[in-house]
């Protein structure tokens, strides 16, 4: 045990180390927080002399009631805020996203970290768009299979029946029965999530983006997802569907002043973290269309919690006119903001 806390130490300070030193305004800063949280999602370091330990993941759900021995039902808790509030301008509740879904309660982008997200009682989950060779729309972060599945390979270059062929990963330590998991596609989330949550698509191929706008259209899913895109992706998918929901991702003044001239507004603008960029004057611009802000805590609230057993961070961070909180520990951020009581 010595051991394994002592390299999730070094391998969060490492992250630490590069994030600061990447940025957040690039695409080289979007790998550092994507490495945050990477690095993070193993889970707290035991440390006799920091205050006592948050509860873990297991401690806010058995496994055995998302996993693949799980039956339902999948029934999300009462929340304080309909589903349709992350785009409605009146609703100021505190928002809760899951990055990747729910780690580390499930394998990332996985139909059991979704169910497991439902079962928390999140608001949103992050996930990652792509398209495989025969053109079909699935959850994938990286552009290759190699990280999270038993193959190798880009997904661009394996149809959606060989791609699900390939059992998923599970992360050393990972408590539950994941052998079901494949990679998911848009009909598999939303024939679990809709009714129950928000899932927020990151698109990593502009054809995906465009496709999943059609998708969201066509199956009336605008108070259940939406897209978070580059201008670029963004264009494309209002070029397709001029009212899909959306999220921009500014990394310029120039960029958000172009966000919040869209027509219809984007539903959030993510901002990364930061006083040069996530400021007053930028919080009331984004406010000012009827849009919420949206930013990550996987360099603040996410490795206090690790590191220092302190979830207070998560609320702090709200307070700050953060409307959405993109989180690594969805159990701890609930837990912060009052929804969800320690086991």
């Amino acid at each position: 045990m010595q051991f394994r806390d002592t390299t999730r130490r070094l391998g969060l300070t490492l992250w630490l180390i590069t994030s600061l030193a990447c940025g957040g305004s690039n695409g080289a800063g979007d790998a550092a927080t994507d490495a945050a949280a990477d690095a993070v999602a193993d889970g707290p370091t035991r440390d006799a002399a920091r205050p006592p330990r948050l509860p873990e993941a297991s401690e806010f759900l058995a496994p055995n009631l998302y996993d693949c021995s799980a039956s339902g039902p999948f029934v999300a808790p009462a929340r304080p805020a309909p589903r349709g509030c992350y785009r409605d301008p009146s609703c100021s509740e505190r928002l809760i996203a899951a990055h990747r879904m729910a780690v580390p309660f499930a394998p990332e982008n996985s139909l059991s970290a979704l169910r497991s997200a439902i079962l928390l009682g999140v608001d949103i989950v992050e996930t990652d768009i792509r398209l495989t060779s025969d053109g079909e729309v699935v959850l994938l972060h990286d552009s290759a299979v190699d990280r999270t599945f038993e193959g190798s390979g880009s997904i661009r270059d394996l149809s959606l029946a060989e791609a699900q062929a390939l059992p998923m990963k599970v992360p050393r330590g990972m408590l539950g029965d994941f052998a079901c998991d494949t990679i998911p596609t848009l009909p598999q989330v939303f024939a679990i999530s809709q009714g129950q949550l928000v899932v927020e698509l990151e698109v990593k191929d502009t054809t995906a983006g465009v496709r999943a706008a059609e998708y969201l259209r066509d199956h009336d899913l605008y108070d259940d997802g939406f897209l978070l895109c580059d201008p670029d992706e963004c264009a494309a998918a209002r070029a397709a569907v001029p009212d899909v929901p959306l999220m921009t991702r500014p990394r310029s003044i120039a960029e958000l002043m172009a966000a919040t001239a869209l027509d219809p507004p984007p539903a959030m603008v993510h901002i990364d973290p930061g006083p040069d960029f996530l400021n007053a004057d930028t919080i009331t611009r984004i406010h000012a269309v009827g849009a919420k802000v949206y930013a990550s805590a996987f360099l603040e609230a996410d490795p206090a919690a690790v590191l220092m057993n302190d979830a207070s961070g998560y609320a702090a961070m709200f307070d700050r006119g953060i409307d959405v909180l993109q989180v690594q520990y969805a159990h701890w951020a609930l837990m912060s903001v009052g929804r969800l009581p320690a086991p």
